[in-house]
């Protein structure tokens, strides 16, 4: 495990305050909080009910909860929480690293108090189970590691399915045969599971919310919330956070953590960009291209170096993920997993030793603090390859090279859901998918769905990689959707500091009807079925289309 960082000695002493504030509910948020509170409007009698699930002291999260929950609280609706209250075995408040036990007492005052602090009604799931604890669930010790992810409960809901992805998350690795401490934690989650499913249960037969809203959407908490909303019709709005710092994602009926926009995308498929929109894009690329404006930041001395070509042949870059990150987990297409796809890469250039592979390990499987993978991707080519092919090269993640120079010197990429893909396409780069990646489909990517189909791909533009170059404007307006259009700013919320939230609305009517147009969005598609896009009223030039897909006629979307 890394030591602490000697620069980030500031930060630490920083969350160290913060940390001894939450002990009497008296941080500078909290504080704030009481302060908007003050000036609330009374609770409105017959509005539209909206729950919302918070159940971690995840502090950004929390704060960005409470202030959606002011504004619609200013637009009439009757807004109630739904904490934790602790008490379970193990939920993804924590990760292996760091647990268990869980941080209960902690995660709970902080939670508590916070939603306390700006004034709203909560109701603790542990109130719900504790009643009438479903119990031990001693039948699952029966049960074979390989089964768990089938486990169904007696109630209906399919546990083993709803737990995958927290499980994985939790152990930092996807693949759990081999993983001494996989059986004992996905039991431990099915029992949490159930638990929180009874507390569930109980709050919305009290609440009976219209709308439930809810972080991501596959976490612990939230995979067993939603499926006893869609059991009982009750909608659901997910958000996660965008890529760009301080800006929010939320889907209707779907998982914002995925960010798929397909049912947006031909709304902007054949919209020029503006001069405006033109700028701002290269603007964020480039910003984003030294780790400006991002929410994960791996490097501060980033090395720009171009790679080496070592031969005549082509240059051709294959960039990894997160094996348990929820981008990849049940997003296989060509092959069963990624580990399947990079072996499979790997032998491709074994048997074509004229074109380089240079294979760029992920730099979260070490750069994310107290989330170090447990499956780490060199582990999975050290075991299938001892001894790479000469043609093929590995920079671990640990290594500040940034994959920018990297990018633009390939002739070809190679992505199984990376975000790079994207960014690939943006430099002009073709780019084979293997998985089922939010951009997938879009017009600028080569899309395969067999091992036959990426091979047959990978001989075409080895040979002649121009014929399959993207078309760099039908890129730049998806990007354009992806990191501005569809993204919302963060609503009187800033995370000054990584873990912690600055509430920087100064007069709760700050959030009120019309003051400000993000918050109007957020309280538009939470309340009335809105799809969470700006209003979008696309001068026509040229007979071009609207962002609406129609031609000639300005049309505002996602507003009422």
């Amino acid at each position: 495990m890394p030591l602490p960082d000697r620069g980030r000695l500031r930060e630490y002493a920083v969350k160290g305050g913060h940390l001894a504030a939450r002990q009497v509910a008296s941080t500078p948020e909290q504080r704030r909080a009481r302060r908007l509170a003050g000036e609330a409007p009374p609770e409105p009698g017959d509005g539209p009910s909206v729950a919302i699930l918070t159940p971690r002291d995840w502090t950004a999260h929390v704060q960005w909860e409470a202030m959606i929950a002011q504004a619609l609280r200013l637009r009439g609706a009757r807004v109630e929480f739904l904490t934790c209250g602790g008490g379970l075995e193990v939920c993804d408040r924590a990760n292996t690293w760091e647990g268990p036990p869980m941080p209960c007492t902690s995660c709970t005052r902080y939670v508590e108090d916070s939603v306390d602090a700006h004034g709203f009604d909560r109701t603790s799931l542990r109130d719900g189970w504790e009643r009438d604890d479903p119990g031990a669930w001693d039948e699952l010790d029966e049960v074979s590691l390989a089964a768990l992810r089938d486990v169904v409960g007696d109630d209906g809901l399919p546990y083993g399915r709803l737990t995958e992805i927290p499980v994985k998350w939790f152990l930092m690795r996807a693949s759990s045969h081999d993983d001494p401490l996989a059986p004992s934690t996905w039991r431990a989650f099915l029992r949490s599971a159930r638990r929180i499913a009874a507390g569930v249960e109980a709050a919305l037969d009290r609440i009976r919310p219209d709308v439930v809203l809810l972080c991501n959407g596959l976490f612990l908490f939230e995979a067993v919330t939603w499926e006893l909303c869609r059991r009982r019709g009750i909608d659901v709005v997910t958000y996660e956070r965008g890529f760009i710092k301080e800006t929010l994602v939320f889907r209707r009926g779907a998982p914002a953590c995925l960010t798929e926009l397909h049912d947006l995308w031909p709304r902007f498929a054949d919209a020029a960009l503006t001069p405006v929109e033109e700028a701002r894009l290269d603007d964020y690329l480039d910003a984003r291209r030294h780790g400006r404006r991002t929410i994960d930041r791996y490097w501060d001395d980033a090395r720009f170096d171009a790679p080496e070509r070592r031969g005549s042949g082509r240059l051709v870059t294959l960039f990894t993920n997160l094996t348990w990150d929820s981008a990849v987990i049940g997003k296989e297409r060509a092959y069963p997993s990624i580990q399947a796809w990079i072996v499979a890469a790997v032998e491709a250039f074994a048997a074509r030793p004229d074109h380089e592979l240079v294979i760029r390990l992920h730099p979260a499987e070490v750069k994310l603090p107290g989330k170090w993978t447990r499956e780490p991707m060199a582990d999975v080519l050290r075991k299938h390859f001892p001894t790479l092919p000469a043609n093929v090269r590995v920079v671990e993640p640990e290594d500040p090279t940034s994959s920018y120079p990297l990018m633009e010197a390939s002739d070809l990429g190679l992505v199984f859901t990376s975000t790079t893909g994207l960014e690939l396409a943006l430099a002009g780069v073709p780019v084979i998918v293997a998985g089922e990646t939010h951009y997938r489909g879009k017009g600028f990517t080569v899309d395969v769905s067999t091992p036959e189909e990426f091979v047959a791909a990978l001989d075409a533009a080895l040979d002649d990689p121009g014929q399959f170059a993207p078309d760099p404007q039908v890129a730049r307006r998806y990007a354009n959707l992806f990191f501005f259009a569809a993204p919302v700013p963060s609503p009187g919320v800033e995370e000054h500091v990584p873990g912690l939230a600055r509430i920087t609305v100064e007069h709760l009517d700050e959030l009120a009807p019309g003051r400000h147009p993000g918050v109007d969005r957020i309280c538009d598609g939470i309340l009335h079925g809105g799809d969470f896009l700006a209003p979008v009223v696309a001068p026509v030039v040229g007979g071009a289309p609207s962002r609406s897909g129609r031609r000639g006629v300005p049309v505002a979307v996602g507003t009422r």
